[in-house]
């Protein structure tokens, strides 16, 4: 099993819109992907900033590589990755060692 791990920033102001769109578009989309595992949203809020975290768990490389989501890459998208002040363009894949 392989982690995906993608991170932003984005100020606490706008942070819960941001959620909504990822609830409604992005979630769905990984959940509904062939070898996506799980997916995960993880918050760090930090005064005016808060720190965002997707990891999700797939099958394998391959999974993750094929996964390409049309909805992902339209304007709507790019509109609302514009209310982050900064994220990675890629995202980093671990294995994971141990799983109970």
């Amino acid at each position: 099993m392989l982690a995906r791990i993608w991170r932003g920033i984005a100020r606490t102001s706008v942070v819960e819109k941001y959620f909504h769109y990822v609830s409604e578009r992005v979630i769905p989309a990984y959940r509904a992907a062939r070898g996506c595992r799980d997916v995960w949203v993880l918050q760090q809020m930090q005064g005016e900033f808060t720190s965002l975290v997707l990891l999700s768990f797939w099958e394998s490389r391959e999974a993750i590589e094929s996964f390409a989501d049309p909805q992902l890459e339209s304007e709507s998208h790019r509109d609302e990755r514009e209310s982050l002040l900064a994220f990675e363009s890629t995202a980093t894949v671990y294995e994971v060692m141990i799983v109970d």
